[in-house]
């Protein structure tokens, strides 16, 4: 009875469950030292994995959960997407993706490109329509225009409408960048990416509909 007594004080004042995650300094920590994979996919172009260190290779390629962070080379192998922060705890793309983005411009070289999400414009602009938030661009549209920026914002939007707001939808997403709403392209913006063009519809992910489809082409010098 006594050992067991000092047994459960002993794991009450030294508990081995712990969070692994549980402060800013086992974040840095975990980061610092961990590894990136590259991982190949036939026909699909190759993933980079960020992975705690020590991490086997069978282990990166069959438990996704272990990644930390992400990002793909398509198979062209130009164009990066798909920058990626599993753990949300960790920081943003900007915080994490760095070493991930790193390895994959340096097998893409020279004319690397990389695509990017704009996830999360659609709300932002939903927002400035409903609640007047200052985004001076809603204010210099005419009706028609805004009414069809309002409908790709809601994701309720035909063809005709979206022509008749494209460009304005278009200023919309740079105001969106500029402003560093864009938490991908800040990723490929910090490591000396320049906006190269907006692109429409291009977007046919599971969360197009969190940018009306929209996506930012980056280019690397």
């Amino acid at each position: 009875m006594f050992l067991s007594r000092l047994a459960r004080s002993t794991f009450l004042l030294n508990p081995t469950k712990r969070n692994f995650f549980a402060s800013s300094t086992d974040h840095s920590r975990l980061l610092d030292s961990a590894e990136v994979h590259r991982v190949d996919y036939d026909g699909r172009g190759c993933q980079y994995v960020l992975v705690a260190h020590g991490t086997d290779k069978e282990l990166v390629v069959k438990v996704p959960q272990l990644h930390l962070a992400r990002i793909w080379l398509d198979s062209d192998g130009k164009t990066v997407f798909g920058a990626k922060v599993v753990n949300r705890t960790l920081g943003k793309p900007v915080d994490v993706c760095g070493r991930v983005l790193d390895a994959a411009l340096s097998d893409a070289g020279e004319g690397a490109l990389a695509r990017s999400c704009l996830h999360g414009l659609s709300d932002w602009v939903d927002r400035g329509i409903s609640t007047c938030e200052n985004i001076p661009i809603l204010s210099e549209l005419g009706d028609a225009e805004l009414s069809a920026v309002d409908a790709i914002a809601k994701g309720k939007c035909h063809e005709d409408a979206y022509n008749m707001g494209r460009d304005g939808w278009e200023r919309l997403a740079r105001d969106f960048l500029s402003r560093g709403l864009g938490e991908e392209a800040m990723l490929y913006d910090s490591k000396g990416g320049r906006l190269e063009r907006i692109e429409h519809l291009a977007d046919d992910g599971e969360f197009k509909g969190t940018s009306g489809g929209t996506v930012a082409i980056f280019s690397f010098s």
